[in-house]
């Protein structure tokens, strides 16, 4: 009957660390689950820019075109940064070179890996429009209401560590909207 009992006890301690290691893996699988595919995966367009300082916001409330896109692993950030339209090039295949630093200076892009939390996204870029800002990582606070989604550039990184001349003087906030 001991040893009858003695399994028997064995046998319900198996059984409930197994039952506890099957419910703790199902637990961690919906949380990785969760993260690895969060709500703002998808393509996003510019409806709005803010420059954020202590004493005053700069805004361009119409912004135009630019698009964000978040996939797994992956993201690609284009837009342009002023009020006004980009000035198409007289001859698209031969663009003056006064032309080709307006260009230049109308367009703001990079692309590369990611990493978040349920507040955070942290960039580090593959591409970049300025050359040597591969390696570069950007810092943002994240907002996801429905089809609208924030983004609050808080903080840079240049690939040698140095920070930019705007870190702590200001934030850019964009607004926007999912892509249809």
């Amino acid at each position: 009957m001991n040893i009858h009992n003695s399994f028997n006890s064995l046998h319900s301690i198996i059984l409930f660390i197994s039952m506890l290691a099957i419910s703790c893996i199902g637990e961690k699988t919906t949380e990785t689950e969760t993260i690895q595919h969060p709500d703002f995966f998808g393509s996003w367009e510019m409806a709005e820019v803010h420059w954020v300082a202590a004493d005053t916001t700069y805004s361009i409330e119409k912004a135009q075109p630019g698009l964000f896109i978040f996939e797994p692993m992956r993201y690609s950030i284009m837009w342009t940064p002023t009020e006004e339209a980009r000035e198409p090039f007289k001859n698209l295949s031969a663009p003056t070179p006064e032309e080709t630093i307006a260009g230049f200076r109308s367009v703001v892009f990079n692309g590369g890996t990611f990493t978040h939390t349920d507040s955070t996204i942290t960039t580090q870029a593959n591409i970049a429009k300025v050359p040597g800002f591969e390696g570069g990582t950007q810092f943002y606070n994240y907002e996801l209401e429905g089809e609208r989604l924030t983004l609050t550039m808080f903080d840079e990184t240049y690939p040698n560590g140095e920070k930019p001349q705007w870190f702590g003087k200001y934030e850019t906030k964009f607004v926007l909207t999912r892509a249809k």
